[in-house]
C-alpha cells in the first residue's frame, strides 16, 4: 500500500497536467480562429475531467466553439450540464450568457433577453457585464420583441441605463409602426430626457419624435385587461380570445389597436396597467377587468377621472361596480339584481309580505340574502326569520328546527293577540308544535341546483310549508332530479344570459371553434367578452362618444341573450317556475288562485 499510493498520486498529477496542457493548446487554437481543431481536445478534457478546474474551463471554451460553429444542440447540452453542476463558478456568467443566446436563437427572444438582464442585475464582473450588455443591445436592435414584451422587461429589470434606453427606444419604434403615435412620443421622450444617455440613443429618439410631427394620437386603442398570468390565467386567455374574435369579425385591423394588459387578477396591478395605457395611448374603451375586485378598483379611478372612456367588465358580479361612474358597465348580471328581481316578483306578483331565509355560509349566500332582505324591506315586506347553514351536508334537521321554532313562536303570539290573551307567549291550543308551520315565502339561497333540490325536499320533510324562492343557483336539471315534486310551484330569478337564442350561441360557438380550435368554455368568459367587445365596436361611430351612446342605447343582443343596461348594470333577468316537472319562463305575473 505504501508503494501503491505514490504511484496513484503521480498518475493523477500526470493526468491533471495533461488536461491542463490540452486546455492551453485549445485556447491558442481558439485565439487563432481555429475552433474545429480545438474541439477534439476540449471534448476529451470535458468528458474525463468535467468536475475539475481543467474540465470547467474546457466546458466554457467548448460551448463558445459550438456557438461559433452554430452547433446549438451540443452547446445546449454543455451549458445545461455546466449550470446544473457549477452553482458557483468564475465562468458562470459566461455560460448563462451562452444559454441566453441559445434561447434567443431557438425562437424565444423574450426569455433570452430576460436572462441577459438578470445577469446584469447580479454580476459584479466588469468583463461579463460588458459582453452581456453588448449582446442584449444587439438582440433588442433586431426588433424581435413587441411593445408589451419590452415594457414588461423595463418593469422587471431596470438594471442599466443604456440597455433601458434601448428598450424604450424600441418600444417607441414598435408603437410608431403600429400607428400608436401618442405612445411612440411618450417613449421617445423618455429616452431624450434620460440624464447621461449615450448621444447616439438620444439623437435616434429625437429623430423619431421629429418623424411624428403633424401626426395626431394615432389609431384609437381598446385596452383589454385580464389576468394573463397566475391562477386565473385560463380565464384571461378566454377573455382575450373572445375580444379578438369580435375584433376580426368587425374588420377593424389597422383601424383600431387592441392592447392587452395583464391584471394578474390583482386590484393594484390592474389600476397600474390602466393608468399606463391612458397615459401612453389614445384609449377609447376598456374591456375588463374580469374579476370583481380589480374591476371595482379600476372603475372607481376611471369613473372619477376619465368619464369619456367607458369600461365594460364582462363577468364581474359584485354589486355597485356600475354605480362608480356613468362610464362603467357590467355585462354580467349581478347577485344584487337577481335578488332584487325575485324579491320584486314575490311582493308584487305573489303578494307576499313575510319571508324566511335559509342562507348557505360563504360569500354567495351572504350576497344573495343581504340583497334580498334590502329589496324586500324597500317594498314594504319583512324578513321574519333567518338561518345560516353549511352547504354540502346530507341533513339539516337542526337548522330547519330552529327556523321553524322562530316562526312557530310568531304565529303563536298572533293567535294570542287575536284572542286578547294577557300572556302573548302562552301556548295556544289551536297551534301544535308538531304541525306544519307556514312561511308565505321562504328564500333558499342555494348555490347549485342539487343543493336547492335537497333543501326543498328537507323543508317539506321537516314540516315547513310556503312558496319556495331562489336565484340563479337553482337553475339546472339537478333541481328537478333532487327536489322532484317538492319544487313544483317554486320561483327563482335567472339571468337572461342563461336562456338566450340557441341559434345566436351556435353561430358564435362555430366561429370560436374555427378560429381557436376549441369550443368556448361553459364559464361564459369568452362569450361575455365577445359581447363586451361588440358593444364597444357598435358604438364607436357615434358622434356623441361611446359612453353617451351606451347610456342611450341600453339594449344589445348578446351570445347568451339580450343585455339591458340600467345605470350601467345588466338588469335583464327572468323569473322561472317549475310546472309539471318542467322549467317554465314567466312573462309577467302568474294567475294566482282566488283567496278564500
Amino acid at each position: 500500500m505504501k508503494i501503491l499510493f505514490p504511484l496513484i498520486l503521480a498518475a493523477t498529477f500526470a493526468t491533471t497536467l495533461f488536461a491542463q496542457d490540452n486546455v492551453s493548446k485549445a485556447k491558442e487554437l481558439i485565439k487563432n480562429g481555429n475552433c474545429a481543431e480545438a474541439v477534439a481536445s476540449l471534448q476529451k478534457v470535458y468528458k474525463s475531467d468535467f468536475s475539475k478546474s481543467a474540465g470547467e474551463k474546457a466546458a466554457v471554451m467548448l460551448t463558445e466553439c459550438y456557438l461559433r460553429d452554430h452547433n446549438r444542440d451540443e452547446a445546449r447540452k454543455v451549458t445545461s450540464r455546466f449550470l446544473e453542476y457549477y452553482v458557483k463558478s468564475d465562468y458562470r456568467e459566461r455560460m448563462e450568457l451562452a444559454n441566453a443566446i441559445l434561447t434567443v436563437e431557438q425562437g424565444n427572444p423574450y426569455d433570452g433577453v430576460e436572462a441577459m438582464l438578470r445577469i446584469l442585475a447580479y454580476s459584479k464582473n466588469p468583463a461579463a457585464r460588458t459582453r452581456t450588455k453588448e449582446v442584449a443591445i444587439q438582440v433588442l436592435a433586431a426588433s424581435l420583441l413587441n411593445a408589451d414584451q419590452l415594457q414588461a422587461l423595463v418593469e422587471k429589470y431596470p438594471v442599466d441605463k443604456e440597455v433601458i434606453g434601448w428598450i424604450q427606444l424600441q418600444i417607441g419604434r414598435e408603437c410608431q409602426n403600429a400607428k400608436r403615435y401618442k405612445a411612440a412620443r411618450y417613449w421617445y421622450k423618455k429616452v431624450v430626457n434620460t440624464e447621461n444617455a449615450p448621444s447616439s440613443l438620444t439623437e435616434t429618439a429625437q429623430k423619431g419624435l421629429e418623424s411624428l410631427d403633424g401626426r395626431g394620437a394615432g389609431a384609437p386603442t381598446v385596452l383589454v385587461l385580464a389576468p394573463l398570468s397566475g391562477d386565473f390565467a385560463e380565464f384571461g386567455a378566454e377573455a382575450i380570445q373572445g375580444v379578438l374574435l369580435a375584433y376580426e369579425q368587425a374588420g377593424l385591423n389597422g383601424k383600431v389597436n387592441i392592447r392587452t394588459a395583464d391584471s394578474r387578477a390583482d386590484a393594484s396591478q390592474a389600476l397600474l396597467r390602466v393608468q399606463q395605457a391612458v397615459n401612453q395611448d389614445s384609449v377609447i374603451a376598456i374591456i375588463g377587468p374580469i374579476m370583481s375586485a380589480p374591476a371595482a378598483t379600476v372603475a372607481a379611478w376611471l369613473g372619477a377621472n376619465y368619464q369619456h372612456i367607458p369600461m365594460l367588465t364582462p363577468t364581474a358580479t359584485d354589486d355597485g361596480i356600475a354605480k362608480m361612474g356613468p362610464n362603467i358597465f357590467q355585462v354580467n348580471v349581478t347577485m344584487d339584481n337577481l335578488a332584487q328581481s325575485i324579491a320584486d316578483f314575490a311582493v308584487k306578483c305573489l303578494d307576499i309580505r313575510e319571508f324566511g331565509i335559509m342562507s348557505p355560509l360563504g360569500d354567495y349566500g351572504a350576497a344573495v340574502s343581504r340583497s334580498f332582505t334590502q329589496a324586500v324591506e324597500r317594498r314594504g315586506g319583512d324578513v321574519v326569520a333567518f338561518r345560516n347553514y353549511e352547504e354540502g351536508r346530507p341533513d339539516y334537521k337542526t337548522e330547519f328546527d330552529l327556523i321553524r321554532d322562530v316562526r312557530f313562536k310568531q304565529l303563536n303570539r298572533r293567535l294570542n293577540i287575536k284572542r286578547g290573551a294577557a300572556d302573548l307567549n302562552a301556548s295556544n291550543s289551536k297551534l301544535k308544535k308538531d304541525e306544519e308551520v307556514d312561511f308565505p315565502g321562504l328564500l333558499i339561497a342555494a348555490s347549485t341546483p342539487g343543493a336547492a333540490g335537497l333543501m326543498a325536499g328537507q323543508a317539506g320533510f321537516y314540516k315547513i310549508t310556503g312558496t319556495l324562492l331562489g336565484t340563479s343557483g337553482w337553475y339546472g336539471r339537478d333541481l328537478l332530479a333532487t327536489g322532484k315534486n317538492l319544487v313544483e310551484g317554486s320561483y327563482f330569478s335567472v339571468p337572461a344570459l342563461d336562456m338566450g337564442d340557441k341559434a345566436t350561441f351556435d353561430k358564435f360557438a362555430s366561429s370560436f371553434k374555427e378560429r381557436w380550435g376549441a369550443d368556448p368554455s361553459e364559464d361564459k368568459v369568452s362569450g361575455l367578452s365577445y359581447d363586451a367587445a361588440n358593444i364597444v365596436f357598435q358604438s364607436m361611430n357615434s358622434s356623441e362618444g361611446i359612453t353617451k351612446s351606451l347610456n342611450k342605447s341600453k339594449d344589445f343582443k348578446g351570445v347568451y341573450g339580450d343585455i339591458k343596461f340600467k345605470r350601467g348594470a345588466n338588469v335583464n333577468t327572468k323569473i322561472v317556475t317549475v310546472t309539471k316537472g318542467k322549467f317554465e319562463i314567466l312573462d309577467g305575473c302568474p294567475e294566482l288562485p282566488a283567496k278564500k
